[in-house]
């Protein structure tokens, strides 16, 4: 009986492990391609040539200079000002026989802001980016932590990403007209005002006259909107330019300096690469043996 009840329990033992080893085959697999991701773009970013802010080009570029603030910004709990936070809250829980950090909150002021150098001026829009910043505030209350990464004004900062042109305003204009118009004629009660002689029937120049109307209010609306944050430092070719996030491409924003990011990049990408290679082999040597053993019962 006692023999049974030890077998039992290493049988148990055997498909646990069996289940780690699963698990650790597709975590390594995971780190093993996710680490020749990261080195691609260390590689990258060392192809890419350092750019001023008047000479960017549109597409991928690398600039360096100092955070100056569109909107001054407080953090939330340290009220410091800044350019940009990122505000990360973490629940002690407990997990399983042991305790852990739980992220229960994770967001950024997402603001656009300048990256300013010798040269000029050009818009950053945060939304997205790889964030390589310093965690400076971090404050315990019960079983929560808090903590705040942000960037001060006149910080140096080092930027990769898309550089990539506005819609002109007159673009911008002919979608708003059209998504307003579009909205008025699916309004039964909108439409109607439309007919100005009221002979039940929208002709072609009641058609126009009430796209000129839409057409001139919005073009108000954006007037009047651009008149509220003028951008006097930046250059006019830049005016309309902004880096961002594109799907297609890298964007990082970080405090560090680009030798010890791209040290930084190169000892992750190389502990991931082969971390996840020996996880595999390992793993999969635990499952040949469990598969071997569970042949000879």
């Amino acid at each position: 009986m006692h023999e049974r009840a030890r077998g039992y329990e290493l049988t148990m033992e055997y498909d646990r492990l069996f289940s780690y080893a699963v698990i650790g085959v597709i975590s390594g697999i995971y780190f093993f391609f996710n680490g020749f991701n990261i080195l691609r773009k260390k590689r990258l970013m060392q192809n890419v040539p350092t750019s001023t802010v008047r000479a960017i080009p549109i597409g991928e570029v690398e600039i360096k200079g100092k955070a100056k603030a569109r909107f001054l910004l407080k953090t939330p709990v340290s009220k410091v000002q800044c350019v940009f936070f990122r505000y990360v809250e973490e629940e002690f829980r407990k997990a399983g026989k042991s305790y852990k950090w739980v992220k229960i909150l994770d967001t950024s002021s997402n603001y656009p802001f300048y990256l300013v150098d010798n040269t000029g001026a050009v818009k950053i829009e945060p939304a997205g980016a790889e964030l390589n910043l310093v965690n400076r505030y971090v404050i315990r209350e019960g079983n929560l932590r808090k903590t705040e990464y942000y960037i001060l004004e006149n910080e140096k900062l080092y930027v990769f990403g898309k550089a990539k042109k506005l819609p002109s305003q007159y673009m911008i204009e002919n979608e708003m007209v059209e998504k307003r118009f579009e909205e008025i004629m699916n309004d039964p009660e909108e439409k109607i005002k439309l007919d100005k002689n009221q002979d039940m029937w929208i002709d072609d120049d009641e058609l126009a006259s009430a796209k000129e109307k839409i057409k001139q209010d919005i073009k108000k609306r954006i007037t009047n909107s651009l008149e509220e944050k003028k951008d006097d430092f930046v250059l006019p070719h830049l005016k309309d330019v902004i880096i961002g996030k594109d799907k297609n491409s890298s964007f990082i924003i970080s405090t560090m300096e680009e030798d010890n990011l791209v040290q930084h990049l190169k000892v992750q990408s190389v502990l991931m690469v082969y971390g996840g290679a020996f996880l595999i082999v390992v793993c999969l040597w635990i499952i040949v043996r469990y598969v071997n053993l569970a042949a000879l019962k």
